[in-house]
């Protein structure tokens, strides 16, 4: 696991020296605080680097590595779980391999299929090749999007990174993208291709980059299919537990110690399940406790590290104090309005204590309809349809003038047809956007209602279900779940897998039958994993990781009114202070507007902490 930069560039665009890529590299360092690697040829148009979180071959995987005569060069971060599999078979093509890391599967794997070998590669990742004998540079970024990857499109040197603050480094103008802050403040996150920053865009999952002098190419390898199974749902449950097993499996390679995040819930218990199956010895997990006892789920955690003899570790942190607020602003380099993010970073500084990975249960929900509107809205859809048209456009008409809690209006109206259902549930019915910015400076264009066209090709007879899905797997997986994850992990120099995220196991979870996903939170899954869980986990109800902003918004919590004052509205583009000053009294009348308030306050945070200081 580690963070890479780089720049690219001809002619009149020359690429940076090695001051400025180390620039870019010092401030990824948590990111990879084992070693640095740099190659800056004197040749070459192009200069890359990366910071190494050893986790394989610890002694001999330091990057950049290259081919047998150096020719081909690469930078990466992430891991290969087939990598063992790809070197026996490069191995006999005649390649030759100096470690023993999965890096340099990537080099002879560029050799042997050029800009097709992503399709060959099972794992998280994103990497840059240079290839000096073509002149091309190659990018690439994981199916699903866990790991991210950043690029430039300025008149200049082309730039990647790990992270946007290494391209803000290089010397790009933070000026902010007007729509991008439109689906922000829509969304709570930066939905891919678009960053905050004008020029900066996202390399999208599943997607490579071949750029040489005269073009850029760009290749999208792999995409959601939807091919519907069919069979009983016993028959589809031994397949989801063989699946996730070798998946689970095959994230256990290490050479440094590993771990499991552990909530208690159905996802988190699986893979510590699963993994208990495959070890002798036992397993260190980590979960995280609250004070306040409307949030604590550390005694399911606790039950299941029991009732599997594992080494645990819990941490009990006191949400109210809002400690971590600041860090995570700093740390982040796109503002996320998920209050998750402070626990996150809270329990990976804590697991980083003991371990350098740790196994997580992210993207069980978008695979397996997990959340409440995959079950309710079709069903609120079918007895709202003896309803006349007539009072959806009423409640439409009206809901903008209601006082308080307008998301009922707002969610009755938005049932009326799947598309706007779908944009509702992407908003999570919060406050539209344009009741506290500034709307004459927000384009219309690009926003929330082209992504969800983008699922127009998933719909069938299970029209909702899989256009939700295939939402949530495009948008809210990679730009919000997980990218908190990673920004979370890695701030704390610790590698998190995802086992559910296997693409063969998505692609299966993507095309089981609606029945599956319906009438029983994740019935699929607990009928796979009856036989070795506790009875307790599998009579629970889904519990995510609360945190109590609304709660927040009513108190003086400094962290909240340090920022939330009239100068730094004021001073922050896009908001309209008077609005958020009525909303934030509504709020503290009855209303619930704590996610609204939340998507302002890490605003308005990041602009001063990231934005302004990097102005030209």
């Amino acid at each position: 696991m580690c963070g890479i930069a780089g720049a690219f560039g001809f002619g009149d665009h020359e690429v940076g020296d090695d001051d400025q890529l180390g620039a870019m590299l010092d401030c990824i360092t948590h990111r990879g605080p084992d070693s640095e690697g740099r190659f800056v040829p004197t040749n070459d148009p192009v200069i890359m680097g990366a910071r190494r979180l050893s986790i394989m071959d610890v002694e001999g995987g330091d990057q950049p590595i290259t081919n047998e005569d150096g020719s081909v060069t690469v930078v990466y971060n992430g891991e290969i779980y087939n990598h063992a599999e790809l070197r026996e078979e490069l191995t006999n093509q005649g390649h030759e391999f100096r470690t023993e890391a999965d890096t340099e599967v990537l080099v002879h794997l560029w050799e042997e299929h050029g800009h097709s070998m992503p399709e060959y590669l099972d794992g998280m990742f994103a990497f840059s090749i240079w290839d000096s004998d073509q002149e091309a540079l190659f990018l690439a970024r994981d199916r699903l999007g866990i790991k991210p990857l950043y690029v430039t499109e300025t008149d200049g040197p082309f730039f990647w990174a790990s992270e946007v603050k290494s391209l803000l480094e290089a010397g790009i103008d933070p000026v902010l993208d007007d729509s991008a802050v439109r689906n922000y403040f829509t969304l709570r996150y930066w939905p891919w291709p678009q960053s905050p920053f004008d020029g900066v865009r996202k390399v999208p999952p599943g997607t490579s980059l071949l750029i040489t002098e005269n073009e850029t190419e760009e290749h999208r390898y792999w995409d959601l299919s939807s091919n519907p199974r069919t069979g009983s749902i016993n028959r589809h449950a031994t397949d989801l537990r063989e699946m996730l097993s070798a998946s689970v499996e095959r994230r256990l390679m290490s050479d440094v110690p590993l771990g499991a995040f552990l909530s208690g819930g159905l996802d988190s218990s699986s893979i510590v399940a699963l993994i208990s199956e495959m070890r002798d010895e036992p397993l260190d997990t980590f979960s995280i406790g609250f004070e306040d006892d409307a949030f604590d789920e550390s005694d399911h955690a606790r039950h299941v590290a029991e009732y599997f003899g594992t080494n645990h570790h819990e941490i009990t942190v006191d949400l109210d104090s809002m400690d971590l607020f600041g860090e995570v602003v700093e740390r982040f380099g796109e503002p996320l309005a998920d209050p998750a993010a402070l626990p996150t970073l809270a329990l990976s500084k804590y697991a980083s204590e003991d371990v350098k990975v740790v196994l997580s249960g992210e993207g069980a929900d978008e695979l397996l309809g997990g959340y409440w509107y995959f079950d309710q809205i079709p069903k609120h859809q079918q007895m709202f349809d003896r309803v006349p048209d007539a009072a959806f456009k009423l409640a439409g008409q009206i809901e903008p003038y209601a006082p308080v809690r307008n998301q009922t209006l707002r969610y009755i109206s938005a049932l009326r047809n799947t598309e706007t259902a779908i944009e509702g549930v992407a908003q999570r019915f919060q406050i539209p956007s344009d009741r506290y910015l500034k709307s004459s400076k927000i384009s219309e264009e690009g926003g929330i209602e082209t992504l969800v066209r983008s699922t127009e090709s998933y719909a069938d007879t299970d029209d909702f279900y899989k256009r939700m899905l295939a939402f949530d797997i495009k948008y809210w997986l990679p730009d919000d779940l997980l990218y908190k994850v990673d920004q979370s992990s890695m701030a704390a120099s610790l590698e998190a897998r995802v086992p559910f995220l296997d693409h063969e196991l998505v692609e299966f979870g993507f095309n089981l039958p609606v029945e599956y996903k319906q009438d029983g939170y994740k019935r699929v899954l607990k009928r796979a994993m009856k036989d070795l869980l506790p009875k307790r986990v599998l009579q629970r109800n889904k519990h995510g990781l609360g945190v109590p902003v609304g709660d927040w918004f009513r108190s003086d919590h400094k962290a909240i009114t340090s920022w939330m004052t009239e100068q730094h509205l004021e001073a922050t583009p896009y908001v309209e202070p008077d609005s958020v000053f009525r909303i934030w009294d509504a709020h503290r009348s009855g209303a619930d507007y704590g996610l609204t308030l939340w998507k302002i306050l890490t605003f308005v945070a990041w602009y001063h902490t990231i934005v302004l200081p990097y102005r030209k």
